[in-house]
């Protein structure tokens, strides 16, 4: 007759590497099969840190837009509208760039709104709302207005054709 008795200490470490392994299996598994979930089931997954949209002294991003006659919401030619896809809702900074023609940019207004909805299964997307008021000029010049946008927490930008 054998001695089949084990000690609770090599017991323990046993059931320890049991669990492990079965950790590594389920994770490897969720993966194959395609599970979103399968990062948070592996040990040792780390999940990036989360950006504090209410922070204003929370990580930013800068980007750049242009905007021309197709972003006219008036038939004056003295309105121009964007939507700017960020994936947040943090605070906003606008700075004009360059103006064509020079001094045609009376005010400019760019705040994190979340769109109407898109296309794309009706979702709502998170973002910058962009105005541009111009001065209204005697001769149709083509009109082009430079922005530099700051997010914080920004993921990219992404100019989009949706307008207000």
């Amino acid at each position: 007759m054998s001695d089949c008795s084990v000690s609770g200490d090599k017991m323990r470490r046993g059931r320890r590497s049991i669990i492990s392994a079965c950790g590594a299996l389920l994770g490897l598994a969720a993966l194959s099969i395609g599970l979103p979930s399968a990062g948070l089931l592996s040990a040792g997954a780390r999940a990036a840190p989360l950006c504090d949209e209410y922070n204003p002294y929370a990580p930013a991003r800068t980007g750049e837009i242009t905007l021309d006659a197709t972003d006219f919401a008036d038939e004056d030619g003295t309105e121009m509208l964007s939507f700017v896809e960020t994936q947040s809702l943090g605070k906003v900074d606008v700075e004009i760039v360059r103006a064509i023609p020079a001094r045609s940019v009376r005010s400019v207004s760019a705040v994190p709104d979340i769109s109407e909805m898109s296309p794309h299964h009706g979702e709502q997307l998170k973002g910058i709302k962009v105005a541009v008021s111009l001065t209204k000029t005697k001769a149709r010049q083509p009109v082009r207005v430079v922005l530099k946008l700051r997010q914080v927490c920004a993921k990219h930008f992404r100019n989009t054709f949706l307008y207000y």
